[in-house]
């Protein structure tokens, strides 16, 4: 449910979990779990708020990060790990300004009416981030509700994050970042037309529009698959992100050779997931060079992925 499509959520009692949530990942899966554990002991829903953007795409627009899921996804996932409902709140310059003690009222008062709060121990929230887990307790009596904080999940004995995983996906560590996802990393978008380079060496690839400013991992080769989400179809897939040196392309592609696969998927939305990475991207001295070199990358990724 999303306050974006005008259907209004009030509820008598609820359990809240709030967050940007974006990549979904084990630690936010860890509040949502707890959350939703809660509102069963209590005999009521358990709802996730979010935000229909990066805050930081309204405060600070120049340093916004880039997403790991799309708001689709994030909504998909944050159902899927238990909650009955998701609201999803504007996050604009106005809201940016609104008093912790005023999303209090409004959100979690007088729409949710919530009982306890569930979030992770560094939840900030409100004007200038001056709300935070101290806070709530401080006027949870005041307002009718509890707080819980969920501990850290820690990955490699650090915490996870969206920016740590983000950091891995820059360094083209994709399954670091998929071990603290707990999925496969995942670029969302539709098929369109490429230049067709790949079909004249023998490997007619797919090329990705992103639906929205996803992160894409670092330039290179990987194995992943691809899903076809019309049908559910799941391909084996040789990726390939980057600029083509070797053939002087002039800006940064993502496409994907899916062994085993005849037919277009042109107009198509597509799920295309990064498993491993096999090398970085290079220019080769001619066409003939890199086809061979192909010819590896796709032996591996069939090697890889069975």
């Amino acid at each position: 449910m999303s306050d974006s499509d005008s259907r209004s959520l009030s509820l008598r009692a609820s359990v809240v979990t709030i967050g940007s949530f974006d990549g979904v990942h084990r630690g936010h899966q860890a509040i949502v779990r707890v959350a939703v554990q809660r509102a069963q002991e209590l005999g009521i829903p358990a709802v996730a708020i979010t935000f229909d953007r990066h805050p930081q795409e309204s405060v600070q627009p120049d340093n916004a990060p880039a997403y790991l899921t799309t708001l689709t996804s994030r909504l998909r996932l944050l159902l899927e790990n238990g909650v009955q409902d998701v609201l999803v709140l504007r996050f604009d310059r106005e809201f940016a300004t609104l008093h912790p003690e005023a999303f209090l009222q409004s959100v979690l008062q007088r729409r949710l009416n919530a009982r306890r709060i569930v979030v992770g121990r560094d939840f900030r929230f409100g004007h200038q981030r001056m709300g935070s887990v101290e806070y709530l307790q401080a006027v949870q009596a005041r307002f009718g509700f509890e707080v819980e904080a969920v501990p850290d999940v820690l990955y490699r004995g650090e915490r996870i994050s969206s920016s740590r995983i983000r950091q891995a996906l820059l360094e083209g560590e994709v399954q670091e970042a998929s071990a603290m996802l707990g999925r496969a990393y995942a670029l969302e978008g539709v098929v369109v037309r490429g230049q067709q380079i790949g079909r004249k060496l023998g490997y007619p690839t797919v090329n990705l529009s992103l639906h929205a400013p996803q992160l894409v991992p670092r330039d290179g080769i990987y194995a992943g698959r691809l899903l076809h989400e019309r049908t559910g179809n799941l391909y084996t897939a040789a990726i390939s992100v980057g600029v083509r040196p070797t053939v002087d392309g002039t800006g940064r592609t993502i496409e994907a050779y899916l062994l085993g696969f005849s037919g277009s998927l042109y107009g198509e939305q597509v799920h295309l997931a990064f498993f491993h990475r096999l090398r970085d991207e290079r220019k080769f001295e001619t066409l003939h060079a890199l086809k061979a070199q192909m010819d590896r990358d796709v032996q591996q990724v069939a090697n890889l992925m069975r």
